[in-house]
């Protein structure tokens, strides 16, 4: 009888394990989903409390070595279950053996140089639910040849995909209104990229140093071009600016000597230093006069043409 009861006791607490450890949830598609919830004891990794029931991956020198690293959706620390929301500050900075890590669903938010210097990492898939990039969260991934950006991404921060050099395009979302400074700042062989709508100005640095990129549509809503914008951008041979850009900034098309022919439309009264120069075969036709608008020193110094339409 003693036996019996023994083993009940030994089966009950066993369900009550594996209860406690699988999740099941209601999935996008209204299906039940089983979760795996991992013990914090089972993980090499890190958290930090954001609020009472969720946390985010913390930066630990463990993790250099891994080449393979899977986040959980759910943590059970102390016997709480938590889920995983967010990779924090630098988390990954520096794990050069990563080749590939797996982002559960629940997060949103993938922190500042979360990624930065990790040389190996050849792709990466960001699930749908995250709606901020940090500033230079992928920097210096030189290996990096395709990332998958979600619709629900509405935010870019600076420096995010500089030193990028494999990456060769990348798609932005519609929903995404601020691209930072430098956000692909010498990414070498980038060569095609879209802007969505609703991006308001093309930030200081942003594709400085893209070599490779041979055109590049800027939707109708910007209204500014950055300093060093285009910088270096050889290959590039069209380029439209819209009707709404006021302003140019110096430096912003300097070096582009693969460009043609460019049109600059009348709503732009200012012109940075330096914003052509160099752009050897380019003939440009502003649809202004010269009294109308501010020229920066060296603005079209060599190029091939410059004709006012209002003069």
């Amino acid at each position: 009888m003693a036996k019996k009861l023994l083993a009940s006791v030994m089966a009950f607490a066993l369900c009550l394990f594996v209860s406690a450890a699988d999740m099941v949830v209601k999935g996008k598609n209204g299906e039940d989903r089983k979760i795996n919830v991992v013990d914090q004891s089972e993980t090499f990794l890190r958290f930090e409390f954001v609020s009472d029931s969720t946390v985010e991956v913390t930066k630990d020198s463990s993790y250099r070595g891994h080449d393979y690293i899977t986040i959980p959706e759910k943590v059970r620390i102390e016997g709480k279950v938590y889920t995983v929301t967010s990779i924090g500050y630098a988390a990954f900075w520096g794990c050069s053996s990563l080749t590939n890590i797996k982002i559960p669903e629940g997060v949103t938010r993938i922190g500042s140089y979360a990624f930065k210097r990790c040389g190996s990492l050849t792709s990466i898939k960001i699930p749908d639910g995250v709606t901020s990039i940090g500033y230079n969260a992928f920097e210096n991934c030189s290996s990096l040849t395709s990332i998958n950006i979600p619709e629900s991404v509405t935010s870019i921060g600076g420096g995010a995909f500089n030193y990028c050099e494999s990456l060769t395009s990348i798609n932005i979302p519609e929903g995404v209104t601020n691209i930072g400074a430098s956000a692909f700042y010498r990414c070498s062989s980038l060569n095609s990229i879209k802007i969505p709508e609703g991006v308001t100005s093309i930030a200081d640095y942003a594709f400085e140093g893209c070599s490779s990129l041979t055109s590049i549509n800027i939707p109708e809503s910007v209204t500014s071009i950055g300093k060093c914008a285009f910088d270096g951008c050889s290959s590039l041979n069209s380029i439209k600016i819209p009707e709404g850009v006021t302003s140019i900034k110096k430096w912003a098309f300097d070096g582009c000597s693969s460009l043609n022919s460019i049109n600059i439309p009348e709503g732009v009264t200012s012109i940075g230093e330096s914003a052509f120069k160099g752009c050897s075969n380019l003939e440009i036709v502003i649809d202004n006069s010269k009294k109308k608008v501010e020229v920066g020193r060296d603005a079209f110094k060599n190029c091939k043409s410059v004709k006012w339409l209002k003069d």
